[in-house]
């Protein structure tokens, strides 16, 4: 067709007349191609329909195979390099009324960020897209709408921090008892929403966010309470062995996506401690260093805890093409490797994803920082 003859010069002028991919002007393009009679006039119309195709297929291109471009980069992190909120000072709400044939109450799920007051609380889809954060605050539609609250905002000083605790939730929904173990979970991400059931539930968890700096070491104020005796609850409570452990895990990572979809990565750097027993008073200002390389020669290495995933445990990502797949870590980077994603959470219960915990388990943290 005549008209394919003419394609190649409407992309050239689309990358080159268009400021970045951000802020494609179709109109720009189609003049300055009239200007120099590069397309006849009654072809113009196809292309105007054309340029629009281009500028969103180079809007999505930008997210293909090894390509972050630096505004996704910048998008949650301040000039200084700090995630935004990370003071844990702002936090905003969404409400979801449940029905009657469940608790009947109007259910809190907060979320990291600021909101514009007049927004629609009951709007589920409500958030803030300059922050980071998700928790395990989560709605879920299971024939009725459900809501779980396991984080929240808690006073602290002049501002607020973030508390995280484990807890089971009994329900009975047209006759089917069931009770659900969910730990309080702050992390870097997206929760998908609504969550429809209880099988899989790191399908709904996507994980980790575009970042390319290099951190010495993270720093927080911190305080726990951790209990020793574990259930396992899923539908009916059962116990699990072993005491339960708070945590937090840091990751940088150099991802890519190969032509079918599946997202692999090499580890740069990272850091992740555990926390058992109690600790009631606050530390303030605690620092835990950034490993980079290859870690495996290190004396303190313990392949389960440290390893690569999913080796040391599974993690979902969503790729380019907005499905949720599991993340293939094939390997240590080099100490110079620049990262591409960081993944960071903080947990009240260590296996809490898996329905595994102690109901007396809580987690407080507070001035999450990253020290360069």
């Amino acid at each position: 067709m005549e008209f394919e003859i003419f394609s190649r010069d409407i992309i050239d002028y689309s990358t080159k007349f268009a400021p970045s991919i951000y802020h494609f002007d179709c109109s720009s393009v189609e003049n300055q191609l009239r200007r120099e009679n590069k397309i006849p006039l009654y072809l113009m119309k196809v292309v105007s329909k054309y340029l629009k195709i281009t500028g969103i297929l180079l809007i999505v291109s930008s997210f293909g195979i090894n390509a972050f471009s630096q505004s996704q980069v910048n998008a949650f992190v301040d000039h200084s390099g700090q995630l935004n909120y990370s003071s844990l000072d702002f936090w905003f709400s969404r409400k979801l009324k449940e029905s009657s044939l469940l608790s009947g109450n109007t259910i809190s799920l907060y979320g990291v960020g600021k909101v514009d007051p007049t927004s629609d609380i009951y709007d589920l889809n409500l958030k803030d897209g300059k922050s980071p954060w998700s928790t395990s605050n989560i709605y879920t539609k299971m024939v009725l709408d459900i809501g779980n609250t396991r984080v929240f905002p808690e006073k602290r000083m002049n501002g607020s921090c973030c508390r995280l605790e484990t807890a089971i939730r009994k329900d009975n929904i047209v006759g089917l008892k069931v009770e659900v173990l969910i730990a309080g979970t702050l992390f870097l991400g997206e929760m998908i929403e609504p969550v429809k059931g209880l099988k899989d539930p790191l399908k709904n968890v996507n994980q980790g966010i575009p970042f390319s700096k290099k951190p010495r070491a993270i720093k927080f104020d911190y305080k726990y309470k951790v209990g020793n005796k574990r259930v396992k609850a899923v539908y009916s409570v059962e116990p699990a062995e072993g005491p339960d452990e708070a945590e937090f895990c840091l990751i940088l990572e150099k991802r890519w996506e190969d032509k079918n979809g599946n997202v692999f990565a090499t580890r740069i750097g990272g850091a992740r401690q555990f926390f058992t027993g109690s600790v009631d008073q606050w530390i303030n200002g605690a620092t835990f260093p950034v490993s980079y390389g290859n870690i495996t020669t290190l004396p303190e290495y313990d392949a389960k805890t440290m390893g690569l995933i999913p080796g040391s445990g599974v993690v979902f990502v969503k790729n380019s093409r907005n499905e949720m797949v599991p993340l293939v870590e094939t390997g240590w980077g080099k100490p110079e490797d620049i990262p591409t994603h960081l993944i960071l959470y903080f947990t009240s219960s260590y296996q809490g994803v898996q329905y595994i915990g102690s109901t007396e388990s809580v987690f407080w943290v507070d001035n999450i920082e990253l020290i360069y």
